[in-house]
């Protein structure tokens, strides 16, 4: 069985509601709901330990004041859930679902908690994201990958994802970057992640400008220029980059050597969770000495099994009432 932990700085309660009808500046009284303990990490995780039960762990910071709830939803689950207490909530997110067509539409509600500002505040979120790498460091013994999902919220220190690939690198441990932007570059520039799972409008903003005659914008551009970016970035960094594009084509390529793995066709219950369930399928075959292209089949299957249910990071089916 493989070891992977799975960690985040973005850890979510996740409310999930159902609608008969959504109508917006409207009263609207849903028909069902559910809750869970989510995030990219915690996600991916859930995924892992349907695949593949007892072979993941997560890391992750928690508000002291709903904690709780939190932990009470992961054991629900059965997730082997590590915590960084931290000052304030953890945040919330709301997924709307309504009927559309045969399927269902998802609005997203990101509801980022505040976070009390001062010194003392800094204070602790420096702590707690030395906390989060001592405690790291101890889940990477034996590891045989780490999976970085999510944004860094501000409040932790810069260079805490870079200092996490570090760790994986020190370790001999292979670790997957599902983050862009800045923390990325960091990340790269400290310790280039083994595999970079990203989708077409991050993988633009974060390498457009390079691999590409005349340089490319963070806009979408035509596919084979797209497969030509990633080659090119893949074979400059010596790692695999696996560009998700929702419905679209999967575009990978590792070292320089490139696959494009087809999407399958679903009629979708709730879409939110199908990237952290592709990176849970996608990893787990990875580990499990699949190659890239069974690696990117086993994502893709993951991901489509997702959209036909209704919890964010699930390959259990669920059809309405």
């Amino acid at each position: 069985m493989p070891n992977i932990v799975a960690c985040t700085l973005s850890t979510t309660i996740q409310k999930t509601i159902l609608f008969p009808a959504l109508s917006l500046g409207e009263v609207n009284r849903s028909a069902s709901y559910r809750l869970d303990a989510s995030g990219k990490a915690v996600n991916l995780a859930r995924v892992l330990s349907e695949i593949d039960p007892g072979c993941a762990v997560t890391l992750c910071p928690v508000g002291e004041e709903n904690a709780d709830d939190f932990l009470s939803l992961a054991r629900r689950d059965g997730l082997d859930v590590r915590v960084v207490r931290v000052p304030g909530l953890t945040r919330h997110c709301y997924t709307l679902l309504s009927p559309d067509g045969a399927g269902f539409s998802a609005t997203e509600l990101v509801v980022s908690e505040p976070v009390a500002d001062g010194e003392g505040a800094r204070d602790a979120f420096s702590r707690a994201g030395a906390m989060f790498l001592g405690e790291l460091d101890r889940l990477l013994d034996g590891a045989d990958a780490l999976a970085i999902a999510g944004s860094r919220p501000a409040s932790y220190p810069a260079d805490l994802y870079a200092r996490a690939c570090s760790l994986a690198r020190e370790r001999g441990v292979a670790c997957m970057a599902d983050f862009h932007g800045a923390d990325l570059s960091a990340a790269i520039a400290a310790a280039c992640p083994r595999i970079i799972k990203i989708n077409e409008e991050e993988f633009l903003g974060t390498f457009g400008d390079a691999g590409v005659s005349g340089g490319a914008s963070s806009k979408a551009m035509d596919e084979p220029d797209l497969i030509r970016l990633v080659e090119a970035t893949s074979a400059r960094l010596g790692a695999a980059i696996v560009v998700t594009r929702g419905p679209r084509d999967v575009i990978a390529s590792d070292s320089g050597v490139s696959v494009v793995a087809p999407v399958v066709p679903v009629t979708p219950v709730n879409v939110i969770g199908c990237g952290d369930s592709f990176s849970a399928g996608f990893l787990h075959a990875w580990v499990s000495g699949g190659g890239l292209s069974r690696a990117l089949a086993e994502g893709v299957r993951c991901a489509a099994l997702n959209a036909r249910s209704i919890r964010p990071g699930s390959l259990k089916p669920w059809s309405p009432a």
